[in-house]
């Protein structure tokens, strides 16, 4: 997003199907940061992977079984939780499905 664009994020508008079958995803990239929306269908699993970037992540909606290096943390709506860097991490979406918003420092590349 350069200076000349909204400030304002429209994650309908940037919506595309996600990196996992059963992902809606959405995201804005910043200069120091870059943030995404996921909604996760029922049960949907996004597979054991890692990244150099930190990630914090918050659930908007439903529920989330979070593992991160081994340890495996069930957050409710509201909950949120911090990985560092280059840390492997899965999860695994509630019965209800989840909507979640991330950030990550430095940025992600755009998918």
């Amino acid at each position: 997003m350069t200076t000349a664009e909204s400030s304002v994020v429209d994650w309908e508008a940037r919506s595309k199907p996600g990196p996992v079958t059963g992902v809606v995803a959405a995201d804005v990239q910043g200069t120091q940061l870059s943030a995404a929306r996921y909604v996760l269908d029922a049960a949907v699993v996004v597979p054991e992977h890692s990244h150099p970037n930190e990630e914090f992540g918050q659930v908007i909606r439903g529920a989330l079984e979070l593992t991160v290096d081994g340890v495996t943390e069930t957050l409710a709506m509201g909950a949120a939780f911090l990985i560092p860097g280059d840390v492997p991490h899965s999860c695994r979406a509630g019965q209800d499905g989840c909507e979640l918003l991330e950030c990550y420092a430095p940025p992600r590349s755009p998918r």
